[in-house]
């Protein structure tokens, strides 16, 4: 096969945009560098036109305009030990650097140019076409994104902005200190797979035997520079006459892509500026319950590893241990392997689900209970930022929970319990718990669950992401592991508009003041990097919730919270993602296939990771002005 067929394969499937950042002897190897050197060196690259920058208090992010040719973006700052150096066939190599990428958009979609040029006869290897049963799974084309969000760097710095030929490459889970996480594989026996290729019968391992948790020096001594949210992956060898052909298209899951540099296509140069740690967000102020996560020296410490559920949980083997920071309680609940480290000015989370198999938590909550104001026109306000990609097994929530007598829902400053949520605990029916207490709960829960189409998005598709508004009563205490896996149904009520069916009370879009769909309530913040802006407000009797300062959902709880104080809680959930891995590749036709998910399909099938940042709460607060109360349901 020649360099130019194999690049034209690369230009064609959107998952061979990685194939420029793999050197394994596939496509890659010749769409990057020896499409480039049999073409002679590329032109210098060109100007990057206006850019559109967005500084906030301890960040920027920065929007280019689509430049020909681009398959990614990414951005650096100049300073001491950082060093460019291009080689004959124009590839640039960036040493002692810190570089930010944009990545992929990613969407709860099907996307067919996921499907490679080799067939494998096998329903696992072979990625479905979209299309099918009830417009559940249209093809849905996934562009890159033209969005970084920088973090970590001084003000007046210089940074270079790129337009680039190919994506940064993953770099593999970040983490502080190195793991080595065993594939389970528990939906799916054995190690191996039947396949047949071009007529010819084989048995190739499928995937590999562990994918790694990376620490930054190990990042820098493979790619000369830390890589942030690089999502470039590997493809399997798809040339005949490799020796090693065929190959799994699952071999590379999870692993570091091989370095690759670049040809860079256009640049620019620009100041790096914040609004500065005066800036906090509208209504707080110095002295309100807030963190901003620029403290590199405040670490997660461990505190305990028992002690945080009843022992009735503990002795039927939940594991959970707790972490302080300054102001924030940190949970591992039932994790296999579980990170929380503070990293340029953002709070990082990262874990995975113990064998691959079951649900686990990361969960932050403040050092004191937060109170709901007794007067009904004011409201308890929550700030955070935080990347933002949903699927129906992985997820980020906000939740509220406490006792109804006062003085009982914390002991010092810890919650009198950790969360364990059991799986459907959103779930009007069939709900299962997560406070072993039997408090009264509040979860905001956004999954990527929509399967029909709804009015009100950006194409005739189902949604990205949805809502559920969930409130559990007050309901008395289990005392065995027994009775904390009975469904406590009766207790729970969801709140929300019923879009489609059979998921009653789900928000899939925003509404007017008619009730009627009118646009996404948070499909256009998918980003596995860059954070989104969220402030709730919530009293006994309603809960608003605005996204990058734009009101989005509103529901009026007709059964108002009765718990005297709360534990605010923001959670970081999954769930059984050796089930997701299958549902996503699903060749079922009426399947919701989620290979539009491209860095979960290729980097973090089996894990998850978040960054949070800027995250606080006021009490007894008023409503922004423009809040229309018309668009409640």
């Amino acid at each position: 096969m020649t360099a130019i067929v194999r690049a034209a394969i690369c230009l064609t499937l959107l998952s061979s945009w990685a194939c420029s950042s793999s050197n394994n002897g596939n496509p890659g190897t010749d769409a990057g560098t020896d499409a480039g050197t049999d073409a002679g060196p590329p032109p210098p690259p060109g100007q990057l036109g206006d850019l559109t920058i967005v500084k906030n208090r301890d960040s920027m992010s920065i929007t280019i305009p689509a430049f020909t040719g681009a398959v990614d973006y990414r951005a650096f700052a100049i300073g001491p030990g950082v060093t460019t150096s291009t080689d004959s066939g124009g590839h640039e190599h960036v040493q002692g650097g810190t570089i930010t990428c944009a990545g992929v958009t990613q969407r709860n979609q099907c996307n067919t140019s996921e499907i490679l040029p080799v067939a494998y006869n096998n329903p696992l290897l072979d990625m479905p076409t979209c299309g099918g049963r009830f417009n559940r799974t249209p093809d849905v084309p996934t562009p890159g994104s033209r969005t970084l969000e920088l973090n970590g760097i001084a003000d007046g710095a210089t940074v270079v902005v790129e337009a680039i030929d190919r994506l940064c490459p993953f770099p593999g889970l970040y983490g502080p200190t190195h793991k080595d996480i065993k594939v389970y594989g528990t939906e799916m026996p054995g190690t191996t797979e039947d396949v047949t290729v071009n007529n010819k019968s084989y048995t190739i391992t499928r995937w590999p035997a562990t994918f790694p948790v990376r620490t930054q020096a190990e990042i820098v001594a493979q790619y000369g520079s830390m890589i942030l949210n690089g999502q470039g992956w590997d493809l399997p060898i798809l040339d005949s006459a490799s020796p090693q052909f065929p190959q799994s298209p699952l071999i590379h899951l999870a692993q570091p892509a091989t370095a690759n540099d670049p040809i860079v296509l256009g640049t620019s140069q620009i100041t790096f500026s914040t609004l500065g740690a005066t800036a906090y967000p509208d209504g707080f102020a110095s002295g309100d319950y807030f963190d901003d996560f620029e403290d590199s020296t405040d670490q997660p410490v461990q505190i305990r590893n028992r002690g945080n559920i009843p022992s009735w949980m503990e002795n039927a083997s939940y594991f959970v241990t707790l972490f302080q920071t300054k102001k924030w309680n940190l949970y591992d609940v039932y994790n296999e392997f579980s990170e929380f480290f503070v990293d340029r000015g953002q709070l990082m989370m990262v874990f995975g689900d113990p064998a691959q198999d079951s649900m686990s938590i990361q969960a932050m909550y403040p050092k004191r209970a937060v109170q709901l104001a007794s007067d009904t026109s004011k409201y308890l306000h929550v700030t955070y930022e935080t990347s933002h990609v949903e699927t129906a097994r992985r997820y980020e929530m906000v939740t509220l929970c406490g006792a109804d007598t006062a003085g009982q829902t914390y002991v010092g400053d810890k919650p009198a319990t950790a969360p364990v949520p059991r799986p459907g605990f959103m779930n009007q029916s069939d709900t299962a718990r997560t406070n072993p207490l039997g408090w009264n709960c509040l979860y905001l829960t956004p999954r990527g669950l929509g399967y029909g189409v709804v009015a009100g998005g950006d194409g005739p598709y189902h949604s990205d992401t949805t809502l559920r508004v969930t409130v559990v009563k007050t309901h008395t205490a289990p005392t065995t592991i027994g009775e904390y896996d009975t469904h406590i149904t009766g207790n729970a009520t969801e709140y929300g508009p019923s879009m489609e069916n059979p998921w009653p009370n789900t928000w899939e879009r925003r509404i007017d003041a008619s009730k009627q769909p009118v646009g996404p309530w948070l499909d256009d913040v998918q980003s596995v990097w860059q954070r989104a802006k969220f402030d709730v407000y919530m009293n006994r009797s309603r809960v608003i919730v605005y996204v990058n300062g734009e009101q989005r959902m509103c529901t009026n709880l007709t059964t108002p919270l009765t718990l005297a104080e709360g534990a605010l809680g923001f959670w970081h959930v999954l769930y059984h993602t050796s089930a997701e891995f299958l549902e996503m590749r699903s060749n079922d036709q009426g399947a919701n296939q989620g290979t539009g998910l491209h860095h979960i399909l290729h980097n973090t099938p089996w894990a998850s990771e978040r960054n949070w940042d800027n995250v606080g709460f006021k009490e007894d607060v008023a409503l922004p002005g423009g809040f229309d109360a018309t668009v409640c349901y």
